[in-house]
């Protein structure tokens, strides 16, 4: 009997965490459109050391949990995730996902407009569609800053970083 009640437990857990995952993505970018905030997407995999470090270190300080939640909408992608999400019209898996948005390393963070259009910018002199790699919180309150300021419009990331 406590078998069976451990597995039903267990199975609704798994059956709440997979529809979580499946409606966060389109959850967070109705809110980003609904409050007018750009989406942060934090690509991720489960075996990523930078990305956990980066979770640990940057998402995890007071001063970047603020800006966040005073002038961004937040949620993480998993690069190697299978659940179906839908974005522009289209779906995809986490795994296509990550590969439109043009990641290629871990941790990847991806900014989209209120309207759902993924935000490009210069780094370099190059046009870039994601900030990819480990920062550390002072660089990445900096780029978050970039960011909630719109200078992506008329600024190289590389003057700020």
């Amino acid at each position: 009997m406590k078998k069976l009640r451990f597995l039903t437990v267990f199975m609704m857990l798994l059956a709440a965490s997979v529809t979580s995952a499946q409606n966060a993505f389109e959850d967070a970018l109705a809110k980003a459109k609904s409050e007018n905030k750009i989406l942060i997407v934090d690509v991720y995999t489960d075996w990523c050391g930078w990305c956990k470090k980066m979770d640990k270190e940057a998402y995890s300080n007071k001063d970047v949990k603020d800006l966040i939640a005073e002038s961004f909408v937040f949620v993480k992608l998993n690069a190697e995730g299978t659940e179906k999400i839908k974005y522009n019209g289209k779906s995809y898996t986490e795994t296509e996902l990550a590969s439109y948005f043009e990641v290629t390393g871990y941790p990847t963070t991806v900014f989209i407009e209120p309207d759902g259009e993924q935000i490009e910018f210069n780094y370099d002199r190059s046009k870039m569609k994601n900030v990819p790699g480990y920062f550390k919180t002072d660089e990445f309150k900096k780029i978050l800053q970039y960011f909630k300021d719109k200078k992506y419009r008329d600024t190289d990331l590389s003057t700020i970083v």
